[in-house]
């Protein structure tokens, strides 16, 4: 059985909504393979990011929280990642997140402490309550494919035609769709484009 570690601030001030809403799609997908826990709002902090990460072994890590360039936040302002404290814990991991900024500095510092792949944004992830589905979906969309045995450069590729998707969509506001297109165009990858779900299982 696969590990799959979801980190999440769900009672976040801000985005808590939608990261509940995140959280609730997230558990309706069923797969054999992986076993899904949690690190939700009331323990999301450093400590709990040392205890729940497997010491060795190939795993899953999710992060729906604020974040900035080298690190992720609890409440918008408690680090629980960043480049300076734990990336060395994410040692062959497949590492996804949809947090602000972490391209920059975050997702390198993972890289370069051997993890295996990562997928986030390089600029503000923004989130347009309005219309929040396909936000939801865009969000998510990523995890779904790799637990598909999609590979890293697949997924990147997919990712953006399902914003493309929402973005074409009459049905949604422009100011969603102007949204949408400034999270496709902070999408980023980093790390083994050809890194699958495949490579864990081996």
């Amino acid at each position: 059985m696969i590990t799959a570690i979801l980190a999440i601030d769900e009672q976040d001030d801000v985005l808590g909504d939608f990261y509940s809403d995140c959280l609730r799609d997230l558990q309706n997908i069923e797969n054999e393979h992986v076993s899904l826990s949690y690190i939700k709002s009331h323990s999301l902090n450093e400590a709990a990011i040392s205890l729940k990460v497997p010491a060795a072994g190939k795993f899953l890590f999710l992060a729906y929280s604020h974040g900035s360039a080298n690190q992720l936040l609890s409440k918008g302002v408690n680090p629980y990642i960043s480049d300076t404290i734990n990336t060395h814990l994410f040692k062959q991991s497949f590492f996804y997140t949809c947090s602000c900024s972490t391209a920059i500095i975050l997702g390198q510092s993972l890289i370069d402490n051997e993890c295996a792949s990562y997928i986030g944004y390089k600029d503000k992830f923004t989130v347009w309550d309005y219309n929040r589905p396909p936000f939801v979906e865009c969000a998510n969309f990523g995890y779904k494919l790799f637990l598909q045995g999609e590979n890293i450069e697949t997924i990147i590729a997919k990712m953006k035609d399902k914003y493309d998707e929402h973005i074409d969509n009459y049905n949604n506001d422009f100011f969603g769709s102007v949204h949408l297109l400034a999270n496709r165009n902070a999408l980023s990858s980093l790390g083994d484009p050809t890194h699958s779900i495949n490579n864990i299982k081996e």
